[in-house]
C-alpha cells in the first residue's frame, strides 16, 4: 500500500511539474511577418504564440525616425496579441517590439520589422475628407472590443481560479494520504 501511495504521489508530482513546463509560451509568428513588405492598408498587427499569454502583454510600433505609432487597442485572446491602429499605417519602415507574459508567468520579449508600401491611386489623392456615418462605427466597435476583452478577462480569472482550486485539493489529498499511512504505522 505504501509503495502504491508513493508511486501515485510521484506521478502526481511529475504531472504537475510537466504542466508548468508546457505552460511556457513561445513566439510562433506575426502578421505582418519579420521583413514583410506590406502593399495593402494595414490596420492591425497580430502576434501568435504557441501557448496562452496573460493580460499585461504589450506591443510598441515605431518608425525608422523613432516616432511611436499610437495603437487604438491591444487585444489579448488566449495565444494571440492584436494591436489595432485607428488609421492605416502610412508608407514607411516599422519596428515592432513586443513583451508578453506567458501562462506560467515567464516574461518574453522580441522584435520584428516590416515595411509598408501601399500604392497611392489617383482617386485617393482627389478624395477630400468628409465626415460620414462610417466615422461613428469605430466607437461602436471599440465598445464591442472592450466587452470581448472583459469577457476574456473573466474566462482567464475563472481558469486561474480553477487551477488554484485543483492544486489545493491535490495538496489536501496527498497530505491526507500521508497522514493515514503514518497513522497505520504507529
Amino acid at each position: 500500500m505504501k509503495r502504491l501511495f508513493i508511486a501515485a504521489a510521484g506521478f502526481l508530482l511529475a504531472l504537475s511539474i510537466s504542466s508548468n513546463v508546457l505552460a511556457h509560451s513561445h513566439f510562433e509568428g506575426s502578421n505582418p511577418a519579420d521583413g514583410d513588405l506590406v502593399t495593402e492598408p494595414l490596420n492591425e498587427i497580430v502576434l501568435t504564440f504557441d501557448g496562452q499569454i496573460e493580460q499585461g502583454s504589450l506591443i510598441d510600433i515605431t518608425t525608422t525616425d523613432n516616432e511611436k505609432v499610437e495603437l487604438q487597442d491591444i487585444i489579448i485572446n488566449e495565444s494571440t496579441l492584436t494591436g489595432t491602429i485607428a488609421e492605416p499605417l502610412p508608407n514607411n519602415d516599422y519596428q515592432a517590439n513586443w513583451s508578453i507574459v506567458s501562462a506560467d508567468g515567464h516574461p518574453l520579449e522580441g522584435e520584428f520589422s516590416f515595411t509598408v508600401n501601399v500604392p497611392v491611386s489617383e482617386s485617393e489623392e482627389e478624395v477630400t475628407e468628409e465626415p460620414s456615418e462610417a466615422a461613428d462605427s469605430p466607437e461602436e466597435s471599440t465598445v464591442d472590443e472592450e466587452e470581448v476583452v472583459s469577457e476574456d478577462n473573466e474566462l482567464e480569472t475563472e481558469s486561474s481560479s480553477m487551477s488554484i482550486i485543483l492544486i489545493v485539493i491535490l495538496v489536501i489529498l496527498v497530505a491526507g494520504g500521508f497522514f493515514l499511512l503514518t497513522k497505520r504505522k504507529k
